[in-house]
């Protein structure tokens, strides 16, 4: 029951972000309010959940791109810096900022795994910089940056013209960190 509670919430992170209720919820999954919550006492538990399982599949998918034979560190390094959980609700930019905004407490789980998973993307650097595929520089400035223009992207002052999803914001943002502004010279 708790899975099929979790896969329905997902669609309704999808549909309305944080404005759906407990109550609407239990109405989409047929049980009473009082069923949901015997499984979840509270929207803060529910979205908790969410994002640890979030946090956790983000982990073995890092795992699985660091150890894959078949990437050399570049790609390796390109995928993990894009990387997002499958069916994760909150790939609007617009739900992360929701997160922030009105449950501060799940955006500390996930500000603080934001701000501790770097020991593969600084392991893939030296190694690109021991082997000549990456100019040295300074990693720590780098994922500075990295957090800085993903925090920027989900403040509610940032202007938004499109409704861009998490993914394409990555891949935009990691081009311009890894391939520079630059028009690369032919020859």
């Amino acid at each position: 029951m708790k899975e099929k509670i979790l896969d329905r919430s997902r669609r309704e992170f999808e549909r309305k972000g944080f404005r759906f209720t407990m109550g609407e919820l239990a109405r989409r999954l047929g049980v009473s309010t009082k069923t949901l919550y015997e499984y979840y006492p509270s929207k803060d538990e529910l979205i908790s959940d969410i994002l640890n399982q979030a946090i956790y599949e983000l982990k073995v998918k890092e795992k699985e791109i660091l150890g894959d034979p078949s990437l050399d560190n570049l790609e390796k390094l390109k995928k993990c810096l894009i990387l997002i959980p499958a069916n994760f609700q909150f790939t609007q930019l617009s739900h992360l900022e929701e997160l922030q905004r009105y449950y501060p407490k799940q955006w500390e789980i996930l500000d603080e795994f934001i701000n501790e998973q770097w020991e593969g993307i600084i392991s893939l650097i030296n190694e690109g910089i021991s082997t000549g595929k990456i100019r040295p520089f300074n990693s720590i400035i780098f994922i500075d940056i990295y957090i800085g223009g993903l925090y920027r992207l989900l403040d509610h002052s940032f202007p938004k013209e499109n409704n861009t999803t998490l993914l394409e914001t990555l891949k935009e943002m990691v081009d311009i960190l890894l391939q520079g502004i630059l028009k690369q010279e032919e020859g």
